[in-house]
């Protein structure tokens, strides 16, 4: 474990395992804890970077406007500071909003892309549920029950979220309490609200992979038509490829862990 100065902020960072390094960028909820399923087995292959982002987890919360660009920015000051010139990039949720940015701002350091349960421009549908989650964590507070209980029914599918236990929504308010706070929370809802990387998308030079749940209410394979879901964001990025997990929810890599590592390791070493 680490912490690098990056653009001004304290940012904590992981190394973890061996081989070509791959970083991991978490969504608006859980920070890097959003890979915990999932790092351990990555890092067999790769040497894997987990961080929170600036507002975060263990990093610092400086109290400012958060957005994609200042995220994007300091994930390119991050790997600097990391001595990482060039690496692998998987960004979910929100840090697919993050990866996209970044690998079309900065070409020349991303290998391969994943972008996971994310979409490039929100829908009516989508914002509309950003800003219940604003409504939600101002009224009652970012890791309240009720803010929980919409998260929860937004992350899996209901045939998955019929396989939780009790515990489901205070290990959520845990989880919540730990990463992030109310205004941060806010900000980040606010990023996804308006934040449309459908013109950046020709401008992604690295052999991509999107993934996307077919049961993802959040952020879908296809969205309406004032938005770009998954299958329209593999669409403009050139040679995309797209990869539909069925009946899974947004948080494919909790409830389908097996299934994306081993699609992401297959695409990541080379698979077409």
């Amino acid at each position: 474990m680490a912490d690098a100065q990056v653009n001004g902020t304290r940012i904590w960072y992981e190394l973890r395992g061996e081989g070509p390094p791959l970083v991991q960028i978490g969504g608006a909820v859980s920070g890097h804890e959003g890979y915990a399923a999932v790092t351990e087995r990555m890092a067999e292959h790769f040497t894997v970077l987990d961080y929170d982002h600036r507002g975060y987890g263990q990093s610092d919360r400086p109290d400012q406007r958060y957005g994609i660009d200042v995220w994007a920015d300091d994930l390119a000051a991050l790997l600097t500071a990391a001595g990482i010139e060039r690496c692998h990039v998987h960004g979910g949720s929100m840090g697919g909003f993050i990866a996209s940015a970044f690998a079309a701002r900065y070409p020349e350091r991303v290998d391969r892309l994943v972008i996971g349960g994310a979409v490039a421009r929100c829908d009516r549908m989508g914002r509309t549920q950003f800003e219940v989650w604003k409504l939600l964590a101002r009224a009652y507070g970012v890791a309240s029950e009720a803010v929980a209980l919409e998260l929860t029914t937004k992350a899996f599918s209901r045939a998955y979220l019929d396989t939780l236990g009790d515990d489901l929504v205070r290990e959520m308010q845990e989880v919540t309490a730990r990463n992030v706070t109310t205004p941060v929370f806010c900000d980040a809802c606010d990023a996804m609200i308006e934040t449309d990387v459908v013109p950046l998308l020709g401008h992604i030079v690295a052999p991509t992979l999107v993934m996307a749940g077919s049961e993802d209410c959040l952020t879908p394979v296809d969205c309406g038509p004032d938005g770009v879901g998954a299958r329209g964001m593999a669409s403009a990025i050139d040679g995309a490829r797209l990869h539909v997990l069925s009946g899974c929810g947004h948080g494919n890599l909790v409830e389908r862990p097996d299934e994306s590592i081993a699609v992401i390791l297959d695409f990541l070493q080379g698979g077409v």
